[in-house]
């Protein structure tokens, strides 16, 4: 499994430096990074001399948000490798059993959230969107964000036949994203309308001080996320197998 593993992210690399807009989405992540260690800081400073606004008190609801971007980045790379049909494995899969096909989508599907994770620890150790928490509770919430990365993938190798189609399917991802900074913002009932976004869950299960509220709301984004996979991943088996 391992030698699939690094064999199927070599190849991927190989793609990946070859694509301009795959390569610039790929390095995304690292200018968000950038953004909150480096620009948010002083930016602050200079807009609360100006204006007098605390900026800084929102730096947790900010630097969530940008969080949450990358996870939806691998996903979308790794699925328009799959839909352009450059990966590398693609003409190899098509020759063997289901069984086999099975396998090698279920690898596509982890690699994405394992790229997700390690740069969401990345960006966690040096920005510390929330200090206040300890490391258990930021490993959960990294869990579940990068398993997000695995239903963007899935979302748009499922429903898309090429990368224009795929283009239009990943921005309807970001109406998730919206949810983040304004179920956080918004009060009863108006933030009943970002429930349907295992984002919004996973947000308020990093930040909320109860561990008990903190699991029923990460178990809700589970189960959101978990039930989608399922969906999406019997339909993409059919789809290469048909």
């Amino acid at each position: 499994m391992w030698s699939r593993f690094k064999s199927s992210f070599v190849a991927d690399i190989n793609i990946i430096t070859h694509d301009k807009k795959l390569l610039a989405r790929s390095l995304a992540p690292f200018i968000l990074i950038i953004l909150l260690k480096f620009v948010f800081p002083p930016l602050s400073v200079f807009i609360f001399s100006r204006t007098g606004f605390p900026l800084d008190k929102y730096y947790s609801l900010i630097a969530i948000t940008f969080v949450s971007i990358i996870p939806i980045l691998p996903g979308i790379v790794y699925a328009f490798i799959l839909l352009g049909e450059k990966d590398l494995h693609i003409q190899h899969i098509i020759e063997v059993t289901q069984t086999g096909r099975r396998k090698f989508l279920m690898l596509r599907m982890m690699i994405p959230a394992f790229i997700s994770f390690v740069l969401i620890m990345i960006t966690i150790l040096l920005a510390k969107p929330v200090p206040t928490e300890g490391w258990l509770r930021t490993l959960f919430a990294a869990f579940l964000l990068s398993i997000q990365s695995t239903f963007v993938f899935l979302f748009i190798s499922t429903l898309a036949e090429n990368k224009i189609t795929g283009l239009a399917l990943s921005r309807l991802y970001w109406i998730f994203l919206i949810t983040v900074p304004l179920g956080l913002m918004l009060h009863h009932p108006w933030n009943y309308f970002a429930f349907f976004s295992p984002l919004y869950w996973i947000a308020w299960t990093w930040i909320v001080p109860s561990p008990v509220e903190s699991l029923i709301y990460g178990s809700i984004a589970v189960i959101l996320t978990s039930g989608s996979i399922i969906i999406f991943f019997r339909h993409l088996v059919r789809k290469h197998t048909s």
